[in-house]
């Protein structure tokens, strides 16, 4: 039938004009959940939930237990509405994949079945997964719920805190993304405790936000970072020992500060050849987080050519240690940290 958008299911909910079939997949777990449920609560009568609401797992159940659900006429209400979660369609049977094929052909017009990709990631051009969008794009709808970007989804977490009561600015929502990351579930979370924080009718602000945000890996790396380009290695060896006792895997620490300093790279290559600071954002992916390359430029402007170039392979010595070796990882890095702050510190 339809590759769909959010907005476009949206209006379809609205008006009543639902197709028999979904697959939700995509990166916002939030939007998945938030739409399976509410497709659940409009369709299904209240108080008919036993007859007419039939929910599966893929680690409990069969495919044939949900295509049989699918099959069951509602009770009390239009639809009966099957929820199948996280059930690995791509590497189905060959049987299975034929059952699920012929279902999809022949859907039942008294119920609305979604297939949910919960924590199974959906990959359109891999593991067979091309195959059965085809098929669910043909004869069903297929939904890919992205993460929301830059300006919408600041206007999104803006309205989020209006809902709960607070104002809050753009330059704020910003803020808020750059130290909790761009999942929706989390920042609702972070707003949440920020309008409980500033109190009903007030103004969320950036000391609200500093004050209870949870801040994610990144953002503490991204925080060590900063230590090292402000050539404070006590600190960023401190910073990193705190983040090796909380079981952060050192190969996803060395990953975000190499990220700083190839931001570092890009912004003094773009500024050397005439571009503007956020240049690099038109060609890399920088999503939700072109202030990383406003942040560089602070540092760029005060460092050589020659000095990026030799913290660069020092990142790939160090790569090539955390991979090949069996030494400490957190030794490496802090061998890493010592190297980057001299060369930065001539």
């Amino acid at each position: 039938m339809a590759l769909i958008n959010e907005t476009e299911l949206k209006k379809q909910i609205k008006e009543n004009n639902m197709s028999n079939c979904y697959l939700f997949y995509g990166s916002e777990d939030y939007l998945k959940q938030f739409y399976t449920n509410r497709i659940c609560k409009k369709f299904v009568t209240s108080g008919s939930e036993t007859f007419s609401l039939r929910k599966y797992d893929g680690k409990e159940n069969t495919l044939e237990e949900v295509l049989e659900g699918a099959d069951s006429m509602p009770f009390m209400s239009d639809y009966c509405v099957v929820v199948a979660r996280d059930f690995p369609l791509n590497t189905l049977p060959a049987a299975e994949s034929e059952m699920l094929l012929s279902f999809l052909q022949n859907l039942p017009d008294t119920s609305i079945t979604i297939f949910w990709m919960d924590s199974i990631e959906v990959l359109p051009k891999k593991d067979n997964w091309k195959q059965v969008i085809d098929n669910f794009t043909k004869y069903a709808t297929v939904v890919n719920f992205a993460k929301a970007e830059g300006r919408e989804l600041r206007k999104i977490l803006c309205a989020y805190a209006n809902k709960n009561g607070c104002l809050m600015s753009d330059s704020t929502a910003s803020y808020l993304i750059e130290l909790s990351g761009d999942t929706l579930n989390v920042l609702f979370n972070e707003i949440q405790k920020a309008c409980n924080f500033a109190g009903q009718g007030n103004e969320i602000t950036r000391e609200h936000i500093e004050a209870i945000a949870v801040r994610s890996l990144e953002a503490k790396v991204f925080d060590l970072s900063k230590f090292i380009l402000n050539r404070n290695a006590q600190s960023a060896l401190e910073l990193l020992h705190t983040l090796m006792m909380q079981k952060a895997e050192p190969i996803d620490i060395f990953g975000v500060i190499l990220s700083a300093f190839v931001d570092l790279y890009r912004v003094k290559a773009s500024v050397s050849a005439g571009e503007c600071v956020t240049y690099p954002a038109k060609l890399f992916n920088y999503r939700n987080s072109e202030f990383r390359l406003t942040n560089a430029n602070r540092y760029a402007s005060k460092l050589t050519d020659e000095q990026i170039r030799e913290c660069l392979d020092c990142f790939s010595e160090s790569d090539k240690a955390l991979k090949s070796t069996a030494q400490s990882g957190e030794l490496i890095l802090e061998k890493l940290i010592v190297q980057l702050s001299l060369i930065l510190s001539r």
